[in-house]
Parts: structure tokens; C-alpha cells; sequence
């Protein structure tokens, strides 16, 4: 990962552009989301509905099934790209994200405890995934610190608590006495069947998130150089960087406990973000973290709408989009 410059000016150039294309995706994602579905509505019909509120059919599934589901979308996009901007910085590693660093895996097997044994809602299932997030990056860590955190060993060692803790939850569900279905399906990353009540106990998280992550800009944009330098620079970093990192797992607790495991979006949302700013801007945390919100949005929106058309889990779709960019990823890094 490249070394942080000194804070350039705001690089409005470079900044509209992308974030008027981002903007627009989200738009039309969400226009499609509101027209497409096992019914379609045409345009003129949605915009009578959009304007006044009836008690009928077309306004309970436009009202009451596809705009939370729109809504949920882009907060998890933005949580998640965040989430993963946040520890690719803290770890200086660009390979680092929720589900490569097991914080998704962890946060979800925590969560189908709850699910199965204590039958939680799901605030209280937020709590259960935080606390499996924070295991889960303990235990990363703990793995790669002899490497001093080397980004090859730690990806690796995060995907081997990933793939312990989703074999964990394979045993617990099919030991389990309770109709497992439901939750299959949930550990595949569905958006299917979320109301209001799941934005209002996601929205204030994303929020939080953002203002936070750019709140704290210049201790990220630290955390990205050596250690020494930055220590040098009156940084504590051990405290930030636990400070942050439980920002970034509460993010993705939040995500999972609302909308199940979503891989890749934090790996891949950063990347993007940094490469359309371009340097020194694409170091500075300011523009980095929000743009990558964004972008988040933009992707899991549009991954959605077209996880639709067969209904298939918008998980399953991110996976499928993110699995080859990691490999190129993986192929860009040095031995």
C-alpha cells in the first residue's frame, strides 16, 4: 500500500465525476428496484404511488417491501466499504477486508448462536455479532503477529478463521432441532424480506461510521505509514488502531446481523475509491472514506437488482463479481 502524502487540496475534478457516475447508479438501481419484481410496475404508475400514499396492494409493495429493501442495500454497500477502508488502513494491508480478515465469518457464527439457542431479535443479534467480530480479528491477528502482519500471512490466516468459523456454523445447523432453512438462506447475504425496522437499526450505524471515519482522517492516513514514522509523529497506535478496528467490526456486525454475510464488498469498494482519486488524494482519508461509502452503495444496489431477475441471494452475486478481482489483487501483490 502506498505511503501517505501530505493532504492535498479537495480534488473536486476528480471527485465529481465519480461520484456523479456513483450517484447515478444508485438512482437508476433503485428505480429498477422499485419498478422490478415479481410484478412490474411501468413509471407512471410508481410515480402515483411514490406521491400519494393509498392502502392498496401496488403501495404495500412498493412502500412496505421493495423501498426498505433498496434503503437496506445501499446502508449495507456504504457499512461494508467503509468497514473495509478502515482495515485495509489500520492493517496497511491491501488485501484486508471484513470477510478476508474473518470479521464477517466470525460475526455470523455469532449470530447463528443467537438465531439457534436464544432466538434474539436482531438488535440483540448485533451485540452477539460484534462480540464473534471482535473474536474473529483477535484470533487473525493473533496468527499473523509472528510475520509482523505481513498482508500475504494475514489474508491467509483470516481466511483460515473464516473457513473454521463457516464449518462451525455448517456443524451447528445441522445438529440443530430448528427449521434451518431461514437461516441458509440468511448466511447466503439476502436483502429478501427487510422492512423500516431494519433500516432504523441499520441507518444510525452507517452514520456513525461516516462521521467517525472522517472525523478521524489523520490517525487513518498515519496508521498507513511505518510504524516508526508514525509513532514519531505523537501517534499511539496500538489504542488507534483498536479504537478503529472496533469501528470497522461494528460496521460489519450491523451489516451481518441485518442482511447476512456479504463478501467482498469491502475489499473491492476502497480499491475503486482509491484508484479514481489517484494520487496524493487517494491517501487522504477525507475523500477516501466517503467516496468509498458511495461507491459501496453504488455496488450492492446494483448487484441486488440484478440478483432479482432469478432472485438470487445479492451474497451470492458479490462472490461471484469479487471472487476474480481478489485473484488479481493477489496477483498484483510483490512475492
Amino acid at each position: 500500500m502506498a505511503v501517505p502524502s501530505a493532504p492535498a487540496d479537495t480534488p473536486f475534478l476528480t471527485l465529481l465525476p465519480v461520484v456523479l457516475v456513483a450517484v447515478l447508479v444508485i438512482f437508476l438501481s433503485g428505480l429498477g428496484a422499485l419498478l422490478l419484481g415479481d410484478f412490474d410496475l411501468d413509471f407512471v404508475t410508481l410515480m402515483q404511488i411514490l406521491s400519494v400514499r393509498s392502502h392498496s396492494t401496488l403501495d404495500f409493495v412498493v412502500w412496505e417491501l421493495r423501498f426498505p429493501r433498496y434503503i437496506v442495500a445501499i446502508l449495507a454497500g456504504s457499512a461494508l466499504a467503509m468497514a473495509g477502508t478502515i482495515v485495509q488502513s489500520i492493517t496497511r494491508n491491501p488485501l484486508g477486508s471484513p470477510s478476508l480478515m474473518g470479521v464477517t465469518s466470525g460475526a455470523a457464527f455469532a449470530i447463528v448462536i443467537s438465531f439457534v439457542i436464544f432466538t434474539f431479535d436482531t438488535s440483540s443479534r448485533l451485540v452477539f455479532g460484534t462480540l464473534g467480530g471482535m473474536l474473529a480479528a483477535s484470533l487473525t491477528f493473533a496468527l499473523a503477529w509472528k510475520t509482523q502482519l505481513n498482508p500475504i500471512n494475514l489474508t491467509l490466516a483470516g481466511m483460515s478463521i473464516s473457513l473454521f468459523f463457516m464449518a462451525a456454523i455448517t456443524v451447528m445447523l445441522v445438529s440443530a432441532d430448528a427449521d434451518a432453512r431461514g437461516i441458509y438462506y440468511w448466511l447466503t447475504g439476502s436483502l429478501a424480506n427487510l422492512t423500516w425496522q431494519h433500516v432504523q437499526l441499520l441507518y444510525p450505524y452507517v452514520i456513525a461510521g461516516l462521521i467517525i471515519g472522517v472525523g478521524f482522517a489523520r490517525p487513518l492516513n498515519l496508521l498507513m505509514l511505518d510504524e516508526q514514522v508514525a509513532h514519531s509523529l505523537g501517534l499511539a497506535i496500538q489504542w488507534w488502531r483498536l479504537a478503529l478496528g472496533i469501528v470497522a467490526v461494528v460496521l460489519t456486525a450491523a451489516t451481518v446481523a441485518v442482511a447476512g454475510p456479504i463478501s467482498f464488498v469491502g475489499l473491492i469498494a476502497p480499491h475503486l475509491s482509491r484508484f479514481a482519486l489517484g494520487m496524493p488524494a487517494a491517501n487522504n482519508h477525507r475523500f477516501v472514506l466517503p467516496l468509498s461509502a458511495l461507491i459501496g452503495a453504488a455496488l450492492v444496489s446494483s448487484a441486488d437488482l440484478l440478483a432479482k431477475f432469478q432472485e438470487v441471494p445479492v451474497g451470492i452475486l458479490c462472490i461471484l463479481i469479487g471472487g476474480p478481482l481478489f485473484v488479481v489483487l493477489i496477483r498484483r501483490q510483490p512475492q
